[in-house]
């Protein structure tokens, strides 16, 4: 299964200016058993340990607001150093000798923006069912960060109001994501595992909404001997459908629950 990467943005910024040997240096944190806030069905939460790997075997950069078009450091050219503490993985990057770089210490020095955020690939995590009108917790165990980015505008988990949000837009169509992330967390790694009463009604709503977002093969036209031919007429145009796909796979993506 191929993994998508994830965007976080850190709940509580603590991003540090500073000048060191005529090096200007931004320093964070990305913060342990912090819960995020409501992510469309799910609230999330890293562990300790769960950047091992990266701390391991990775080879991390530190971006500007996530354009890979200005790394202010990374961890191969010993510019951007990580120390995994109690409460969580500082970081700590020396910025480049350059104008863009100087701008950026600039809007940090100022809290303009003084976003934290990072890219990941999750490699082992835990899906826990919510009591009563909980969400359901996903633990983040171990994860593959590729990317730490300083100077995000916007620190806290964004919260779009109930119409537009991915949490409206799923129950609008009459699916549950608290239900639905239950079930699969129930079913994870189960290859006989059955749904069955309400888990089955969760899945067959689930299924029928999306269903319904795909195109329709057209009715057959009777030609002038009697076969039928194609019709294109009322035939979604291939880029319609190739938009609802993508649409699909970005809640799919957003929620990682399905």
């Amino acid at each position: 299964m191929k993994r998508e990467l994830i965007t976080r943005n850190i709940k509580t910024s603590s991003l540090e200016v500073r000048e060191e040997g005529g090096k200007n240096h931004i320093s964070g944190i990305i913060p342990y058993d912090s819960m995020s806030e409501d992510l469309g069905g799910f609230r999330e939460v890293i562990r300790k340990g769960a950047f091992t790997k990266t701390l391991r075997e990775g080879d991390a950069r530190c971006l500007w607001a996530h354009n890979t078009q200005y790394v202010l450091g990374r961890r191969s050219a010993g510019t951007l150093d990580f120390k995994d503490e109690a409460d969580g993985l500082h970081f700590d990057c020396t910025l480049p000798a350059t104008s863009w770089a100087s701008d950026v210490f600039e809007t940090v020095s100022r809290r303009d923006a003084p976003g934290v955020s990072f890219g990941f690939y999750v490699i082992k995590d835990s899906w826990t069912r919510g009591q009563g009108k909980e969400p359901v917790l996903r633990e983040l165990l171990e994860v593959n960060m590729l990317e730490v980015s300083v100077g995000v505008a916007f620190p806290a988990y964004p919260e779009s109001d109930s119409e537009s949000s991915t949490r409206a837009l799923f129950e609008k169509s009459g699916i549950s994501l608290e239900k639905l992330a239950a079930v699969l967390s129930k079913s994870a790694g189960k290859n006989d595992y059955i749904c069955e009463g309400e888990e089955l009604e969760t899945v067959r709503s689930a299924v029928s909404a999306f269903t319904a977002l795909l195109p329709r093969e057209p009715d057959p036209v009777q030609a002038k001997d009697g076969k039928p031919e194609a019709s294109t007429c009322g035939k979604p145009e291939q880029s319609t459908f190739d938009s609802r796909a993508r649409e699909i796979e970005i809640l799919l993506a957003e929620n990682e629950t399905l």
